[in-house]
Protein backbone atom coordinates (compact mmCIF):
# COMPACT_ATOMS: atom_id res chain seq x y z
CA UNK A 1 0.00 0.00 0.00
CA UNK A 2 3.03 2.46 0.79
CA UNK A 3 4.35 1.63 -2.69
CA UNK A 4 1.88 2.56 -4.42
CA UNK A 5 -0.03 5.42 -2.35
CA UNK A 6 3.05 6.93 0.01
CA UNK A 7 2.74 6.83 3.93
CA UNK A 8 0.87 9.77 3.63
CA UNK A 9 -2.47 7.89 2.78
CA UNK A 10 -2.27 5.11 5.24
CA UNK A 11 -4.53 5.80 8.59
CA UNK A 12 -2.66 5.06 11.96
CA UNK A 13 -4.03 1.53 11.79
CA UNK A 14 -2.20 1.07 8.91
CA UNK A 15 1.17 2.66 10.03
CA UNK A 16 1.26 0.68 12.98
CA UNK A 17 0.61 -2.53 10.97
CA UNK A 18 3.46 -1.56 9.05
CA UNK A 19 6.03 -1.24 12.02
CA UNK A 20 4.64 -3.96 14.03
CA UNK A 21 5.18 -6.27 10.88
CA UNK A 22 3.14 -9.29 11.70
CA UNK A 23 0.87 -10.75 13.71
CA UNK A 24 1.64 -12.98 17.10
CA UNK A 25 0.04 -16.41 17.19
CA UNK A 26 -3.67 -16.06 17.05
CA UNK A 27 -3.50 -12.51 16.36
CA UNK A 28 -3.41 -11.26 12.74
CA UNK A 29 -1.28 -8.12 12.11
CA UNK A 30 -4.46 -5.70 12.02
CA UNK A 31 -5.92 -7.37 15.71
CA UNK A 32 -2.98 -5.99 17.12
CA UNK A 33 -2.60 -2.38 15.71
CA UNK A 34 -6.50 -2.21 16.37
CA UNK A 35 -5.33 -3.23 20.26
CA UNK A 36 -3.10 -0.65 20.38
CA UNK A 37 -4.95 1.59 19.28
CA UNK A 38 -7.14 1.30 22.45
CA UNK A 39 -4.88 1.00 24.95
CA UNK A 40 -3.22 4.45 23.25
CA UNK A 41 -5.79 6.38 21.74
CA UNK A 42 -3.59 9.51 21.54
CA UNK A 43 -0.90 8.18 19.64
CA UNK A 44 1.72 10.87 21.99
CA UNK A 45 0.69 8.36 24.88
CA UNK A 46 2.25 5.13 22.91
CA UNK A 47 5.50 7.02 22.82
CA UNK A 48 5.40 7.44 26.77
CA UNK A 49 5.26 3.77 27.27
CA UNK A 50 7.55 1.57 29.16
CA UNK A 51 8.45 -1.66 26.81
CA UNK A 52 6.95 -3.51 29.43
CA UNK A 53 3.63 -1.86 29.53
CA UNK A 54 3.38 -2.07 25.58
CA UNK A 55 4.24 -5.77 25.67
CA UNK A 56 1.19 -6.24 27.80
CA UNK A 57 -0.98 -5.15 24.79
CA UNK A 58 -2.56 -8.13 23.60
CA UNK A 59 0.26 -9.60 20.02
CA UNK A 60 2.87 -7.72 21.09
CA UNK A 61 5.62 -9.03 22.78
CA UNK A 62 8.96 -7.79 23.93
CA UNK A 63 10.16 -7.35 20.23
CA UNK A 64 7.11 -5.75 19.01
CA UNK A 65 7.60 -3.05 21.94
CA UNK A 66 10.76 -2.42 21.31
CA UNK A 67 10.35 -2.36 17.36
CA UNK A 68 7.50 0.18 17.97
CA UNK A 69 8.93 2.55 20.49
CA UNK A 70 12.37 2.37 18.22
CA UNK A 71 9.82 3.58 15.37
CA UNK A 72 8.58 6.13 17.73
CA UNK A 73 12.61 7.42 18.55
CA UNK A 74 13.70 8.12 14.93
CA UNK A 75 10.58 10.12 13.98
CA UNK A 76 11.28 11.96 16.96
CA UNK A 77 14.91 12.43 16.19
CA UNK A 78 14.05 12.88 12.44
CA UNK A 79 11.75 15.83 13.61
CA UNK A 80 14.04 17.85 15.87
CA UNK A 81 17.14 17.17 13.55
CA UNK A 82 14.98 19.21 10.86
CA UNK A 83 13.78 21.83 13.79
CA UNK A 84 17.50 22.63 14.58
CA UNK A 85 19.95 22.67 11.98
CA UNK A 86 23.77 23.16 12.11
CA UNK A 87 25.23 26.21 10.72
CA UNK A 88 21.96 27.70 10.58
CA UNK A 89 21.75 31.12 13.03
CA UNK A 90 18.53 30.89 15.43
CA UNK A 91 17.00 33.08 17.79
CA UNK A 92 15.69 32.08 21.32
CA UNK A 93 12.28 31.58 20.56
CA UNK A 94 13.27 28.63 17.69
CA UNK A 95 15.71 27.34 19.59
CA UNK A 96 12.90 27.14 22.55
CA UNK A 97 10.73 25.57 20.56
CA UNK A 98 13.29 22.61 19.19
CA UNK A 99 14.02 21.91 23.11
CA UNK A 100 10.76 21.67 24.12
CA UNK A 101 9.56 19.17 21.48
CA UNK A 102 13.30 17.51 22.19
CA UNK A 103 12.90 17.08 25.90
CA UNK A 104 8.71 16.50 26.15
CA UNK A 105 7.89 13.42 27.37
CA UNK A 106 11.28 12.69 28.84
CA UNK A 107 11.35 11.20 32.23
CA UNK A 108 14.83 12.05 33.97
CA UNK A 109 16.12 15.50 33.70
CA UNK A 110 18.61 16.03 30.79
CA UNK A 111 21.12 18.44 30.60
CA UNK A 112 22.19 19.95 26.94
CA UNK A 113 24.47 22.45 25.42
CA UNK A 114 23.77 24.37 21.93
CA UNK A 115 27.12 25.07 21.06
CA UNK A 116 27.06 28.19 18.74
CA UNK A 117 29.80 30.21 17.35
CA UNK A 118 30.10 33.91 16.95
CA UNK A 119 27.34 34.63 14.80
CA UNK A 120 25.15 32.22 16.52
CA UNK A 121 24.96 29.15 14.78
CA UNK A 122 25.36 25.91 15.70
CA UNK A 123 27.92 24.06 15.59
CA UNK A 124 26.55 21.21 17.48
CA UNK A 125 23.57 20.15 20.33
CA UNK A 126 25.11 17.82 23.23
CA UNK A 127 23.51 16.04 25.60
CA UNK A 128 25.80 16.28 28.61
CA UNK A 129 24.38 14.49 31.04
CA UNK A 130 21.25 13.00 32.21
CA UNK A 131 19.81 11.65 35.49
CA UNK A 132 16.95 11.26 38.02
CA UNK A 133 13.99 13.08 38.43
CA UNK A 134 15.33 14.63 41.08
CA UNK A 135 19.28 15.52 41.45
CA UNK A 136 21.12 18.83 39.91
CA UNK A 137 23.19 16.64 36.85
CA UNK A 138 25.37 20.47 35.76
CA UNK A 139 28.26 20.13 35.91
CA UNK A 140 30.78 23.50 34.44
CA UNK A 141 33.75 21.74 33.83
CA UNK A 142 31.94 19.23 31.43
CA UNK A 143 30.36 22.06 29.35
CA UNK A 144 33.02 24.03 29.00
CA UNK A 145 35.87 21.32 28.23
CA UNK A 146 33.26 20.20 25.52
CA UNK A 147 32.54 24.18 24.45
CA UNK A 148 36.34 24.82 24.09
CA UNK A 149 36.86 21.52 22.14
CA UNK A 150 34.39 22.60 19.64
CA UNK A 151 35.89 26.21 19.72
CA UNK A 152 32.38 27.32 20.24
CA UNK A 153 32.58 30.89 21.54
CA UNK A 154 28.72 31.06 22.68
CA UNK A 155 26.05 28.27 24.24
CA UNK A 156 23.14 28.64 25.52
CA UNK A 157 22.31 25.62 28.11
CA UNK A 158 18.95 23.76 28.18
CA UNK A 159 17.79 21.13 30.94
CA UNK A 160 14.29 19.96 31.65
CA UNK A 161 12.18 19.40 34.88
CA UNK A 162 10.72 15.86 34.41
CA UNK A 163 7.74 17.12 36.53
CA UNK A 164 7.24 19.40 32.83
CA UNK A 165 7.42 22.88 34.91
CA UNK A 166 9.29 25.29 33.15
CA UNK A 167 9.62 27.76 35.80
CA UNK A 168 13.92 28.18 36.93
CA UNK A 169 14.52 27.11 40.53
CA UNK A 170 16.77 29.04 43.24
CA UNK A 171 19.18 26.69 42.44
CA UNK A 172 18.54 26.69 38.85
CA UNK A 173 18.73 30.16 39.16
CA UNK A 174 22.38 29.63 41.13
CA UNK A 175 23.17 27.18 38.82
CA UNK A 176 23.05 29.93 35.51
CA UNK A 177 24.96 32.50 37.89
CA UNK A 178 27.80 29.75 37.83
CA UNK A 179 28.08 29.06 34.73
CA UNK A 180 27.76 32.86 33.93
CA UNK A 181 30.73 33.68 35.71
CA UNK A 182 32.60 30.75 34.96
CA UNK A 183 32.35 31.36 31.18
CA UNK A 184 33.31 35.46 31.22
CA UNK A 185 36.58 33.99 32.76
CA UNK A 186 37.27 31.49 30.01
CA UNK A 187 35.85 33.70 26.99
CA UNK A 188 32.76 31.82 26.42
CA UNK A 189 29.34 33.66 26.60
CA UNK A 190 26.53 31.91 28.37
CA UNK A 191 23.48 33.36 26.09
CA UNK A 192 20.79 31.47 28.15
CA UNK A 193 19.93 28.72 30.27
CA UNK A 194 16.40 27.22 28.84
CA UNK A 195 14.35 25.29 30.86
Amino acid sequence: MIEAHGALALSDQELLEVVIGSGSGKWQVALVAEAVLRQYPALSGLSAATPAELAQVPGIGPTKAARLLAGLELARRVQQRQTLRYGAVLDAEQIGQAMVQRLSGATEEHLLALMLDVRNAVIRELELAHGGVDKSIADPRVVFRAALALNASRLILVHNHPSGDHLPSAMDSDLTARFVAAGEMIGVTVLDHII
